[in-house]
Parts: C-alpha cells; sequence; structure tokens
C-alpha cells in the first residue's frame, strides 16, 4: 500500500504522492464512500466476468441544502470483463437513469483519485435543472494491480436518497427523513 501510494509500485504510474505515515492509516474515520467493499470484494474474486452491488450509510462533511445532507445511502457497483469500456459505463447510466424515468442524461468530466477517466451523470429535473446523482469511472491500476487484476473494472456510487428524492416529485432531502406520519402514510411507494 505504501509503494502505491508513494510512487505507484510497479503499475507503471507516479502514484498518489505525499508521505505515507502507517499511524496515520490506522486511524478510524467514519468512511465517505464505500469503495473499500468493492476492493475487498475484487481481492476475494480477481477473476472476471464479476459483478457486483451494495448500498451502505457513507459520512460527509457537507453545508446541509436541498440536495446535500452529511450522512446518506450510497449504492455502488462494480463490472469486472475483458474488453470493458469507458463507452460502456456511460451507455449503462444512459439506460439506468433512462428506466427510473430521466429523459435527459449527461456527464461532467469528474475527479476521484481511484478511478480514470472519471465523471459525474447528471439528469434535467424540471424546477431544478442539472442535478448531479453520483460518480464513476474506472479503477485505476494502482487499486486493481495489488489484486493481480488485469482487466477494466467499471465503478460507480450514487446516492440512493438524491435519487428517491427526484423520483417522488420532491424538492428538497430533508422530507424524506421527516417525522411525519401522514406524510408517510401518503406518499405511494415506487416501482421502477
Amino acid at each position: 500500500v505504501r509503494d502505491i501510494h508513494m510512487n505507484g509500485g510497479n503499475t507503471g504510474s507516479t502514484g498518489w504522492g505525499g508521505e505515507w505515515n502507517p499511524e496515520i492509516s490506522k486511524k478510524c474515520v467514519l468512511r465517505t464512500h464505500s469503495t473499500s467493499l468493492s476492493i475487498q470484494h475484487l481481492a476475494k474474486n480477481p477473476n472476471p466476468p464479476l459483478k457486483a452491488f451494495s448500498i451502505s450509510r457513507v459520512y460527509r462533511r457537507e453545508t446541509i441544502d436541498p440536495t446535500h445532507l452529511p450522512e446518506f445511502e450510497q449504492l455502488e457497483g462494480i463490472v469486472m470483463d475483458e474488453g470493458l469500456t469507458f463507452g460502456h459505463l456511460l451507455g449503462f447510466f444512459k439506460e439506468f437513469f433512462g428506466r427510473m424515468g430521466f429523459e435527459e442524461v449527461r456527464f461532467r468530466p469528474g475527479y476521484f483519485p481511484y478511478t480514470e477517466p472519471s465523471v459525474e451523470p447528471e439528469v434535467w429535473v424540471d424546477g431544478l435543472g442539472w442535478v448531479e446523482l453520483g460518480g464513476a469511472g474506472i479503477f485505476r491500476k494502482e487499486v486493481t494491480a495489488p489484486w493481480g487484476i488485469n482487466c477494466p473494472v467499471l465503478a460507480w456510487g450514487l446516492g440512493v436518497s438524491r435519487v428517491s428524492m427526484l423520483r417522488m416529485g420532491l424538492k428538497d432531502l430533508r422530507q424524506l427523513y421527516k417525522s411525519d406520519i401522514d406524510w408517510i402514510r401518503n406518499s405511494p411507494a415506487r416501482r421502477v
């Protein structure tokens, strides 16, 4: 881990840079994403083809507003197989969001230290405009090489509550967490 972090190990990368400190790496923190679950699954199942999905609670230092909360559920997925490309990832998102009723999908370049290239999918929502729903990319060699994985791994994470908010026609995430029994009783269950 130290070599990958500092200089890329034997992956041909320059790594993430900075000094490795084993004491800092041992500190406990609330997870900001659930990629650790995907990596653990890849380490145990390094041979393609592979598909894995999880939903986990994550924590971020966010300013609370209608589309951001400091604690939320993240849907994460990975797909590993020979010949997968960035185009497959974009096609997956167009199909996924299209089936959820979002007709307009676009992609903004993004930066995530563990994927390259990286992208942030957005959907058009009347009254809100373009709303970012997650992050995605192809795992970098620094992530996969230590486990002997030599083929592409598509990876993404989506905010479950943000998607739920939009599908239910709400304009504010906080409405999902109110203790209003009448609202809960009158909210229709959504089937996708």
